[in-house]
């Protein structure tokens, strides 16, 4: 089970083991079958100040593989994220396996896996937070729809869009890693902001430093 970080504390504790630091950049991850969103803060134990520095997404080729996809952010992970980004912890939203929605279910489970791994090779530790923990602290609730069949639908996605645009501007379109082209800007992005948000305010951080996010930074990765 991953550990649950409740504070300032218990971070700088889990990230150096008690040795003296000043500000750690924390990982963001929204994993999904067919793109994974990030987010990095950076945070200062002085003060507590919060920055959110950069955000983006990583698609995965839909002719890949399964271990082609896991391949990829491994390397994703343990190499670009640890030497470029200088990555100091990991924060994964925790997934739960929907009967009714069971696309990515293979997937998804065994991802998070590869993600505990590539951080362990850097000596880096993982730690998740629940949907609903992150919604319920940004106080993010579902736009409920009646579909044709009339049953309610409840979707999150465009409720944690607007939240996140409501603070700074993220384009409505990004380049995609794999075709090179623009594509439309996924919900991963969004969700993995929120995700840092969320977690950076549950452990101490009341604010975060929002003025300054470069989205889709990650030139390097092949």
């Amino acid at each position: 089970m991953d550990k649950d970080i409740k504070s300032v504390d218990d971070l700088k504790n889990e990230i150096k083991d008690g040795q003296h630091i000043t500000s750690v950049n924390v990982l963001f991850l929204d994993v999904s079958s067919s793109c994974v969103g990030y987010s990095i803060f950076n945070l200062s134990f002085v003060g507590k100040k919060s920055i959110l520095t950069k955000a983006g997404c990583l698609w995965l080729d839909p002719n890949w593989d399964h271990a082609e996809k896991y391949s990829y952010i491994f390397n994703a992970l343990s190499n670009y994220f640890w030497t470029v980004e200088q990555i100091d912890y990991i924060v994964v939203e925790q997934y739960s396996i929907n009967p009714k929605k069971m696309v990515g279910v293979a997937v998804v489970p065994e991802m998070m896996g590869v993600v505990k791994c590539a951080a362990n090779e850097n000596g880096v530790k993982v730690s998740s937070i629940l949907p609903q923990s992150w919604r319920s602290i940004l106080g993010i609730k579902a736009d409920v729809t009646v579909n044709a069949k009339g049953k309610k639908e409840r979707d999150f996605k465009d409720p944690a869009k607007r939240y996140v645009d409501a603070l700074f501007t993220v384009p409505p379109q990004v380049v995609s890693n794999i075709t090179k082209n623009q594509r439309q800007t996924p919900s991963d992005l969004y969700d993995a902001v929120c995700v840092g948000l969320a977690w950076t305010k549950k452990i101490g951080f009341a604010t975060t430093d929002v003025s300054n996010v470069k989205i889709n930074d990650h030139i390097g990765i092949a």
